[in-house]
């Protein structure tokens, strides 16, 4: 139960600490520490996963989340750094002017929380199979019942609608290639809707993910 919980509060912080615009920069730089926080008690908790990676056979399902899993720890740390370098509150003047007023560091800094969501989503979808059984168990929900059959069913869909949209109103094409944009028509959505577009997004890579790992163990299992 505590990763559960540990693992829903993490994403919680990401989802929030990307909504700056909404925050007082202030907050977002407390709950950037925060949630960085939160990520390195994620990794000690599944410290063994790293002690394994000596061991055993590698496959293409083994190896692509594996680079997954590292691109994602390389952005948070990215972030992180990059965040103190153009600090305004907790770590201002600590690394220069020169830093701090970089556009190509403000830049870095904002299209790696989009890249950040897209490995996240990826590495939830890698995980799902286990993550929403555990989740269902702690929540004791009756996996043969018609909500629960529903649910799974129709959520991958919802989901691919509302991130595909979520990408075009935060022009995450554009996030990604680092180009410099002062906002996108998602900022001018209520907080509540920039989230949920936020949580589409990486529902969507979810998804991605997880069908990936289906025709990954399927194609293994075949040869």
């Amino acid at each position: 139960m505590k990763r559960i919980i540990l693992d829903i509060a993490l994403f919680i912080l990401c989802l929030f600490t990307i909504s700056f615009q909404f925050l007082p920069r202030i907050l977002h730089e407390i709950l950037g520490l925060a949630m960085l926080a939160a990520a390195i008690w994620h990794l000690w908790l599944n410290r063994a996963w790293i002690s394994s990676l000596g061991k055993g056979n590698w496959t293409v399902l083994r190896g692509l989340s594996t680079l997954v899993n590292m691109l994602l720890i390389a952005s948070m740390v990215v972030i992180i750094v990059t965040g103190c370098f153009i600090s305004n509150y907790l770590f201002k003047g600590w690394f220069g002017m020169e830093l701090q007023r970089s556009i190509l560091v403000h830049q870095l800094h904002v299209s790696l929380s989009y890249w950040l969501l897209i490995l996240i989503g990826l590495h939830l979808g890698f995980h799902w199979q286990g993550l929403w059984h555990r989740l269902a168990k702690w929540r004791k929900w009756e996996e043969s019942s018609a909500p629960y059959r529903l649910a799974t069913r129709f959520m991958p869909l919802m989901i691919l609608v509302v991130g595909i949209y979520g990408s075009f109103l935060n022009r995450v094409g554009d996030r990604l290639l680092m180009k410099h944009i002062f906002a996108t028509e998602a900022v001018h959505q209520p907080f509540a809707v920039y989230i949920l577009l936020l949580i589409g997004i990486v529902g969507l890579y979810g998804v991605i993910g997880f069908f990936l790992r289906k025709w990954l163990t399927g194609r293994r299992s075949i040869q």
